[in-house]
């Protein structure tokens, strides 16, 4: 019997009464500790890499897809294997990436371990492997084509509602010109072609509109278009259009992006290209080239004549950047002078997302544009002299494997980018303190740097990408 503070006996109920209440005693402060525990290991997945997905930073490293902070925190390995990936593209919500992995027999190959790849973009063309998508957070990737040592594939390129997925297909040993490559639709999160639909035979790379409702190409019976399932086929141009087919990187019919009546852009050639003299029979000389504009309601008109190389929309499809050779033209929709400015021939653009500002990312030098002002500044060179005048431009042959950029160096709020040093070292005339590597850069509404560019990582990167580019933005390479 137990006795109370007054000294009277307790029963059998209140015995019970007082275990019970310090079992609740215990009890709480056992939850009080596991809830305590909880928060604990929450705070601390809360900072492990790869859980701020909105702004990550993604790279290549040795054949591994890596994420970073902005900062240069929390490197995260984001598929680890021990087959090489060689491109990969953000997603346009910045959770999903999807990468290609080489073929493991081909890895194994001369050709496997010494893959050749643009000078600008590091990105290699064509290759036997497979294409898979993961998550931010890494786990287990899906595959959505499995890897044929027979077989090879471009990267893929993202719609811009991050729901298909659009590549190229042809047996290994493609010949240039000979027509098998095939493109092919697929749905992110299906594997192994469960959800793939072939797209009809094409000049050049389907495009797709900014709602991912129909796609569109052109061949031999004209400019055609469909739904993103391959169904609805209807040709919007009838006949082959002039000139085609075209040098591969003017191969290319491009829905506006932004707009809900797209118009379309293509090129036509007013002069016949002339097959070169060189050993490869491939390379042609530029011909004078009408860019051609296309409305929702059919009515089409010339808005350029040029011996331009390349074209591609703003993101907002307010404007079209088109070059000739070191010459980059800037035409305004809105009836708004048209402006050019000279950089590196071959120089990579990056349009800001909103439209505001232009990279060109060249061998030598990287280029700022503000489009409203038209104001242009060198901001990273090595010592190579700037070019002063256009040279000679070969182009590349028809049928061409060429890819549009997978990555953008922009974030999303553009006002910050990053760049790799890649041998150019000297930022505003003056040399980075901090040597090689990966840098973020901010700007304020004018195009400012606003401070020195700070310093992500020193690896052996590639392939840097801050936000999802879309494919009727970019050029070809």
């Amino acid at each position: 019997m137990i006795l109370d503070h007054q000294g009277d006996c307790k029963g059998p109920v209140n015995f019970l009464t007082h275990l019970t209440h310090n079992a609740i005693l215990f009890l709480m402060r056992q939850y009080r500790i596991v809830l305590f525990m909880l928060l604990l290991l929450a705070g601390l997945a809360s900072c492990t890499p790869g859980h701020l997905g909105s702004n990550e930073i993604a790279f290549l490293r040795d054949g591994h897809l890596w994420t970073i902070d902005p900062d240069g925190a929390n490197a995260f390995d984001v598929a680890p294997n021990s087959i090489p990936i060689v491109g990969y593209g953000w997603s346009p919500n910045h959770q999903i990436l999807v990468f290609r992995s080489l073929d493991s027999n081909f890895a194994r190959s001369p050709a496997g371990k010494h893959l050749v790849s643009n000078p600008i973009t590091q990105s290699p063309g064509d290759l036997p492997g497979s294409l898979n998508t993961i998550g931010i957070d890494g786990g287990d990737p899906i595959t959505i084509i499995y890897s044929s040592s027979s077989i090879q594939y471009s990267n893929a390129w993202w719609s811009s509602t991050g729901t298909r997925l659009v590549y190229r297909e042809e047996p290994v040993g493609f010949s240039q010109g000979s027509g098998a490559a095939a493109w092919w639709i697929s749905q992110n999160d299906q594997p192994g072609g469960i959800a793939r639909r072939f797209f009809p035979g094409s000049f050049s790379i389907p495009s797709l509109t900014s709602d991912t409702s129909m796609a569109i190409g052109n061949y031999s019976q004209g400019v055609f278009t469909t739904t993103i399932t391959g169904t609805d086929l209807h040709y919007v141009i009838q006949g082959i259009l002039p000139g085609h087919p075209l040098p591969a990187s003017l191969e290319r019919v491009l829905w506006q992006p932004a707009h809900s009546h797209p118009a379309i852009l293509y090129a036509t050639a007013t002069t016949p290209s002339k097959t070169s003299t060189q050993p490869s029979s491939s390379i042609r000389t530029p011909a004078s080239i009408q860019l051609m504009l296309r409305d929702a309601n059919g009515q089409t008109r010339a808005i350029a004549t040029c011996a331009c190389t390349q074209f591609a929309w703003s993101p907002d499809g307010n404007h079209i950047l088109y070059n000739t050779g070191t010459i980059y033209t800037f035409l305004n929709l809105d009836g708004s002078p048209s402006f050019s400015i000279l950089a590196e021939v071959g120089s990579v653009p990056y349009w800001s997302p909103d439209s505001q500002f232009l990279l060109l990312d060249g061998l030598h030098t990287l280029l700022l544009v503000q489009i409203a002002s038209r104001r242009q500044q060198v901001l990273l060179s090595d010592a190579t002299p700037p070019a002063t005048t256009s040279p000679s431009v070969t182009q590349p042959g028809i049928n061409a494997l060429l890819q549009p950029v997978s990555n953008s160096l922009w974030a999303a709020d553009s006002r910050h980018f990053l760049f790799l040093t890649r041998g150019r070292l000297l930022w505003q005339g003056q040399r980075l303190s901090s040597g090689a590597g990966l840098y973020t850069v901010s700007i304020d509404d004018s195009g400012r740097p606003q401070g020195i560019p700070a310093l992500v990582d020193t690896g052996n990167d590639s392939q840097p990408g801050w936000s999802y580019e879309d494919m009727n933005t970019s050029f070809l390479f």
